[in-house]
């Protein structure tokens, strides 16, 4: 049986060309894959873990988890298994010995938590079924635009609006804003938050998680919790070009074109290819009229992209039940 032959290991950074050759980059995500890119530095950050599941020398599954939530919760952010043994219950392997052997799930650790297409993944029959409960429940929107477009564009609107309003902000001031009771309300009234599809209980600790290299937080109306806006955006080169997860909460109105110049100063700098996907991701329900419009001068274009939405869930680990 396949389950004699696998044995599970902690992925380390020389081990990068066998994980990317468990299953082509190019055919994940709509060509959309960021772990190619993002591969040393998410294992540079001590609260993620990799690991791979072997046969023989080769890699032929791998998961990728973050811990979360005062370390009380797991993410499993990204996995996948080679083509060659898909179906053989791979993943299911690798999940009970991170369950029961593995030192990724530590005595504090009650829940599993992940994040994913709201129509287009497992998720919601699993939600169905019972096997997680849904924590959140959001909306995604995609736009493209040309590399040169995005450019011109920049220069155009930041000639255009010479002054902001909406400011950068760090880690310690995010961390104050999901503490903060008087703008959870507004902007996290499920008490959770997804930042690059990593969803996190809003809570002060885990600012300095979501906050990496590739990251800018901006906000405006600070000072009016009805009326605050918090975006949250996250960049990488993948195979059909550069991807960039724009994640807002609060009000959406004319301020989010600010928003989104602040948040293009951090990448347009760096080389980029072509085609550029900009996927924003918003509480269920809310009006993007504003952002439409604020992207549509920057040159982006309306896309249809891996789904309209996106899902969060939990389950209580089994062994903590």
């Amino acid at each position: 049986m396949i389950r004699n032959l696998i044995r599970c290991k902690r992925v380390t950074k020389e081990d990068y060309e066998k994980v990317m050759a468990i299953f082509p980059p190019s055919e994940i995500y709509n060509g959309g894959d960021y772990l190619p890119d993002y591969f040393h530095m998410l294992i540079d950050m001590p609260h993620n873990e990799m690991y791979a599941a072997v046969i023989g020398d080769k890699f032929v599954g791998f998961s990728l988890m973050t811990t979360v939530d005062d370390g009380r919760s797991i993410v499993t952010r990204a996995g996948r298994i080679s083509k060659e043994y898909a179906g053989q219950g791979i993943g299911g392997i690798m999940l009970k010995w991170m369950n029961k052997g593995s030192p990724l799930y530590r005595p504090e650790v009650l829940w599993h938590k992940t994040a994913g297409n709201a129509t287009d993944s497992p998720l919601p029959q699993l939600i169905k079924t019972g096997v997680y409960t849904k924590t959140l429940e959001q909306d995604i929107r995609c736009y493209d635009t040309h590399k040169t477009t995005l450019h011109n564009k920049d220069t155009v609107m930041r000639k255009n609006n010479p002054s902001f309003k909406a400011e950068r902000i760090d880690d310690k001031l995010l961390g104050e804003i999901l503490e903060s009771n008087d703008h959870k309300q507004f902007l996290f009234p499920e008490n959770e938050i997804v930042a690059d599809y990593v969803p996190y209980r809003a809570m002060n600790s885990n600012a300095s998680l979501i906050v990496s290299k590739r990251t800018s937080v901006v906000v405006s109306d600070l000072n009016c919790p009805q009326r605050t806006l918090l975006s949250i955006s996250n960049f990488w080169q993948a195979p059909l070009g550069m991807v960039c997860n724009f994640n807002v909460y609060g009000c959406v109105s004319g301020n989010i074109k600010e928003h989104l110049i602040l948040h293009f100063a951090k990448c347009i700098c760096r080389p980029l290819r072509d085609y550029i996907l900009l996927r924003c991701i918003s509480s269920k329900g809310t009006s993007l009229t504003f952002l439409d419009n604020a992207v549509e001068e920057y040159g982006f274009n309306r896309t249809e992209f891996y789904g309209k939405g996106l899902v969060s869930v939990r389950r209580r680990i089994a062994s903590k039940l």
